[in-house]
C-alpha cells in the first residue's frame, strides 16, 4: 500500500512570500500553522487524506526516511512562484 503523500509547507512564523488567497491550516506532525497557497489546496482537494508537513518537520522526516520523496511542484505552484518573483 502506497504511503500517503504529503504537502510540505512554509511556517506562518517565518518570514516570507505566501501567495494571494493562501489559507492557514496546521502541520501534521508538530501542529504550527503553516501557508496553504490555492493551487496546493486543490492538490489537498484531489487526494484526501494528504499530510500536511511545515519544512522544518519535513526536514527531519528527510533525515529519518531515506525513502521519503519530494515530488515535483505543479504547473500552478510553479506559477505561483513565478508571480512572487516578478513582483519582488
Amino acid at each position: 500500500m502506497p504511503e500517503t503523500e504529503t504537502l510540505i509547507s512554509m511556517p506562518v512564523s517565518l518570514e516570507g512570500y505566501a501567495p494571494p488567497g493562501s489559507l492557514q491550516d496546521k502541520c501534521s506532525k508538530c501542529g504550527q500553522p503553516v501557508w496553504v497557497s490555492p493551487s496546493s489546496w486543490l492538490i489537498m482537494h484531489d487526494n484526501p487524506g494528504m499530510k500536511i508537513l511545515c519544512t522544518t518537520c519535513a526536514l527531519v522526516q528527510m533525515k529519518e526516511d531515506k525513502q521519503f520523496e519530494i515530488g515535483a511542484i505543479t504547473p500552478a505552484q510553479a506559477e505561483e512562484i513565478l508571480e512572487y518573483l516578478v513582483t519582488r
